[in-house]
């Protein structure tokens, strides 16, 4: 570990009085560091800045697992380079980055989504138990709906028609 993910680590732990659970750098420069958090009920983005040693919190977007809805993180280029990031009314513009800012949300979305997950878990095992067949028999009913063998019939039933009426109007067949 790097000692500004070392120094970004202590400040979690200050600042929201937990370990992060995990951290991807944004961005890193002389005197800023731009950083994903991932905390245990919440992720964050925050603008940081080093001031004789310290870092000093320039502003940050908290997301928390109870305000969160699928896909309702969004990120988007700003014509002058900067990345905003948006949850409901709150943003926060972070630099200029080789990296899409799709990216950057979907990890964002991926972190909620997977605290999201170990919350609804059923307690019991037997719930586990009913809870993935139930899932194993959606999964087997989507996957007949997806069988495109019909489709296909269809398509080559249609293919025979415009043939058909392909040769019968240049005059082949009458």
């Amino acid at each position: 570990m790097d000692e500004t993910t070392r120094e970004v680590r202590a400040w979690v732990l200050h600042e929201f009085g937990e370990d992060a659970e995990d951290i991807s750098m944004w961005a890193e420069e002389d005197d800023i560091v731009q950083v994903l958090i991932r905390l245990s009920d919440k992720v964050v983005v925050s603008d940081l800045s080093w001031h004789t040693g310290k870092i000093i919190e320039e502003g940050s977007l908290v997301v928390r697992l109870s305000n969160w809805k699928p896909n309702s993180i969004q990120t988007r280029r700003m014509p002058d380079g900067l990345v905003r990031f948006k949850h409901r009314s709150n943003e926060i513009m972070l630099a200029a980055k080789v990296r899409a800012p799709e990216w950057a949300s979907a990890l964002l979305e991926e972190w909620l989504m997977s605290m999201k997950g170990k919350a609804a878990l059923p307690k019991g095992k037997q719930h586990q138990i009913s809870d993935l067949k139930r899932k194993r028999d959606t999964l087997r009913k989507t996957l007949d709906q997806a069988d495109l063998s019909s489709i296909r019939d269809e398509i080559k039933t249609i293919e025979n028609r415009l043939n058909s009426a392909d040769d019968r109007l240049s005059g082949k067949r009458l």
